[in-house]
């Protein structure tokens, strides 16, 4: 009798020191589920918290996806698209141009401010707007690469980025190719 009491705590202790393993690696896996990663078209971006793809479509030689994390009252969003041919300008300028003009009409907001930045040595587009009406902020990059349009966009009522949105905008990453 002993020993099959002994037998019993024995699995018993077994099997909830092994649930309690596979909850602590379950745990610890989830944080890589907010990192986005595709091969094609190839890159990688980390969110603050979960996402989930919002919108997919394929239309007119254009295949967009669209992924959304909420984080309390703060909205990150991945955007790509990939182009059949390729961009407008030759620096792309025109073309992020005409991005962040249609985004801004789109989202009814007010632009504040726009500048240039580097991502390795392809050039790309940041700006800040305000949606007035809705008393929130918006922090907004587009870049393109061969013919992919990637847009990032954190909505947010900072004034400011903090440290958060600067890491989502640093986590991503894609292979420049020219």
């Amino acid at each position: 009798m002993k020993k099959v009491l002994y037998f019993f705590v024995s699995l018993t202790f077994v099997l909830f020191f092994f649930k309690t393993e596979a909850q602590k690696v379950q745990d610890n896996s989830d944080e890589s589920d907010f990192i986005l990663k595709k091969d094609k078209p190839s890159f990688t971006i980390k969110f603050p918290g979960k996402y989930k793809l919002e919108e997919s479509s394929e239309e007119k030689g254009l295949k967009t996806e669209m992924f959304r994390s909420e984080i309390g009252n703060e909205v990150y969003m991945f955007k790509y698209t990939e182009h059949k041919n390729p961009a407008v300008s030759s620096d792309n300028k025109v073309y992020m141009d005409a991005s962040l003009e249609s985004f801004v009409t789109g989202i009814k907001g007010t632009l504040i401010k726009k500048t240039d930045f580097k991502y390795n040595k392809t050039n790309g587009l940041e700006a800040f707007l305000s949606l007035d009406n809705k008393n929130m902020n918006v922090f907004y990059r587009v870049l393109i690469i061969k013919k992919v349009q990637y847009q990032l966009i954190v909505i947010t009522k900072a004034e400011e980025k903090n440290t958060v949105i600067n890491n989502f905008f640093k986590s991503f990453i894609c292979p420049v190719k020219k």
